[in-house]
């Protein structure tokens, strides 16, 4: 049940948001605080919200589509260079175990360093670098090297990127016109008289649902990666778990030659 209640914490915090506005309805009715009547402005206003909201929306879903492909791209990358250096070590005297263990450690630092912001993967591809000093020393031909460094180099463009987008909101200003917006909208909706309050009541009710659920929405996704398990939107990770499963179970391969 606490596991269900943190996935949906965006639809459950609306509610809550929700009951909120409702009961400020009610109390602005009770006290006959509805002073404004309704008007073809109050379509506009609300209108014009939408249309604010779901620019934000499409502009942070950009960045939130990119960071679903970046772990994927990573995960490809380090077992594209296992399997190149791999068939490398078949003729040249390497530590395929040691490579094997950093590219391991690069890809279990992942989660934790993308949600707190640390840079022990960074660490972690910088010290492969060690391992290509020791294949230049075993004369393995240059073009190997060459792009076994751009591959890493790739990396590390990967990190910056998934660390820019996890730290920086798109646009700071553009996320406090939304929730002026939001606050103006449900405002205006406030102090509207609609008859019967019935429905002056359910209405407030959808159109504050659906603003509040989409700046949610907004808020969460702007940073995709969250700790494991925290919302049903957070980014997974599961190709980074996998690939480090497969390396693991390369580990006699790579030890037979085969």
């Amino acid at each position: 049940m606490r596991a269900w209640i943190s996935k949906q914490q965006i639809f459950i915090r609306s509610l809550a948001w929700l009951a909120l506005v409702l009961g400020l309805k009610l109390v602005v009715h009770l006290l006959g605080w509805e002073m404004l009547v309704l008007s073809p402005l109050h379509a506009t206003a609300v209108a014009g919200g939408f249309f604010i909201l779901g620019f934000i929306l499409s502009a942070t879903i950009a960045d939130y589509k990119e960071s679903e492909r970046l772990p994927a791209e990573f995960t490809a990358i380090v077992e594209n260079m296992y399997e190149d250096v791999l068939l490398i070590s078949r003729r040249y005297p390497l530590d395929i175990e040691g490579f094997r263990e950093g590219l391991l450690a690069a890809l279990n630092s992942l989660r934790d360093d993308v949600v707190s912001g640390n840079r022990e993967t960074h660490h972690h591809v910088f010290a492969l670098g060690e391992f290509f000093a020791q294949m230049e020393k075993a004369e393995v031909p240059p073009n190997y090297i060459v792009k076994l460094k751009q591959e890493q180099a790739q990396l590390v463009r990967n990190l910056f990127r998934v660390n820019y987008i996890q730290s920086i909101r798109f646009i700071p200003s553009a996320f406090f016109l939304a929730k002026s917006v939001l606050l103006g909208t449900i405002g205006l909706l406030l102090l509207t008289a609609l008859e019967p309050f019935s429905t002056s009541f359910v209405a407030i009710g959808l159109i504050a649902f659906v603003f509040i659920y989409i700046l949610r929405l907004i808020e969460v996704i702007s940073t995709p990666f969250h700790p494991k398990g925290s919302t049903q939107d957070d980014i997974s990770l599961f190709q980074v778990e996998r690939t480090a499963e497969h390396l693991k179970r390369r580990t006699g391969n790579a030890e037979n030659g085969h």
